[in-house]
């Protein structure tokens, strides 16, 4: 077993089997979390008090995650664990219908998951493969676990979905274990050295990205849980909603695969404000275009597109504004941010949608984001390192 270890090591079919699954298991949990709580009976305040967990547990659990795996170079063991803990947590998560036990039940499970995510990413762009062949794999993933999550909610109970949640992220640690450590430490730097994190605070230009990130990805993570809604309140099936949500994770495809072309050329800056500009319109779209039709026309041409390069550009702004050996804790550091953003943002949304209707919520993210994207105007970022080369 040691040999054939060995031998498949480093191999692209590993790298295939991690993103694969791993985001596949992430999408078949999240995408219709906000249909399967509703349709437990619980109210958008609740729905978004549940969903929120997600963010409050990974205030702590993320950048410690990141600290640990750059001080310790252990990022694949780490990691492993967090998956068989997630695995075993969303299927406790199908036993529950208490609001309390969801709330701490999805905390975990998706902490876990998110503590993955920026080793997850830092390691697509740190190896021999090209940045785009491998996180395509990830989008493929995650459009099937969309679909089949959505299926599987429509014609089955709970636990059959949790269960292949569970199943998945166990074979993510399989695709993991042939993976290689990430590299850039060893090559820029030396591993692990312990810089506390006040000389995150002494660089003004990436405080100001961590408040624009506040609003950006505060709305697009809240976006996530009310989309699928919105689809639902304009008399969408749940199983169609899943085919809505899967071809606009297709649609992300050319945009990975071709971010070599891309994402080097341009400064940080004015890919922010591209993104910004997608979302924004995404956003106004829902609110007040009245046609089912119309309003997933642009769930399948604007939704991946501007959360893939919102994710892209926290890789090119923290590796462009932190020193190569702390990018672990670095996007830990922008990620646990965004938790902090989300949780604000659907704690809002709820009793707003309760109120006023989930279009309403769409019109908040609008101003929300504008108000990012003017700021993003004052954002300096230096466009020396390549990353998705």
């Amino acid at each position: 077993m040691g040999t054939v270890a060995r031998r498949l090591r480093g191999r692209y079919s590993m790298y295939v089997l991690l993103y694969f699954f791993l985001y596949f298991s992430m999408s078949s949990y999240s995408s219709v979390l906000s249909v399967y709580l509703t349709g437990l009976g619980k109210t958008a305040t609740e729905m978004s008090f549940i969903v929120s967990s997600a963010n409050l547990f990974s205030l702590p659990i993320v950048p410690l995650t990141g600290i640990l795996c750059d001080r310790t170079g252990r990022h694949r063991l780490i990691n492993c664990i967090q998956l068989v803990l997630m695995a075993l947590f969303a299927v406790a998560f199908a036993c529950t219908r208490q609001v309390w036990a969801l709330f701490v039940l999805n905390g975990l499970v998706m902490s876990m998951m998110n503590a993955v995510m920026p080793v997850s990413e830092r390691l697509a762009t740190s190896g021999k493969f090209r940045y785009g062949v491998l996180r395509i794999w990830g989008t493929f993933g995650y459009a099937a676990g969309a679909q089949a999550a959505a299926l599987l909610i429509q014609h089955f109970s709970g636990w059959v979905l949790f269960a292949l949640v569970g199943l998945t992220a166990l074979v993510a640690v399989a695709g993991y274990l042939g993976t290689e450590e990430p590299l850039p430490d060893e090559k820029e730097g030396g591993p692990g050295p312990k810089v506390p994190l006040s000389s995150f605070l002494r660089e003004p230009r990436f405080l100001l990205y961590l408040v624009i990130m506040l609003f950006l990805y505060g709305c697009s993570g809240a976006n996530m849980s009310y989309a699928p809604l919105l689809l639902r309140s304009l008399g969408v099936s749940t199983g169609a909603v899943g085919s809505v949500l899967f071809f606009s994770t297709l649609a992300e495809i050319p945009l990975i695969l071709f971010s070599h072309r891309f994402m080097d050329r341009f400064s940080g800056k004015a890919l922010l404000l591209t993104a910004s500009g997608i979302a924004l319109i995404q956003y106004l779209c829902y609110a007040l275009l009245p046609w089912a039709w119309a309003v997933i026309l642009a769930m399948v041409l604007l939704k991946a597109i501007a959360s893939t390069l919102f994710m892209m550009i926290i890789l090119k702004i923290v590796r462009n504004l932190i020193r190569p050996e702390l990018t672990t804790t670095g996007i830990s550091i922008v990620n646990t941010v965004n938790s902090l953003g989300s949780i604000l943002m659907q704690n809002i949304s709820g009793p707003l949608a309760d109120a006023a209707g989930v279009r309403s919520v769409f019109l908040l993210f609008s101003g929300l984001t504008a108000l990012g994207a003017g700021l993003t105007l004052f954002l300096r970022v230096d466009n020396s390192r390549r990353v998705f080369g």
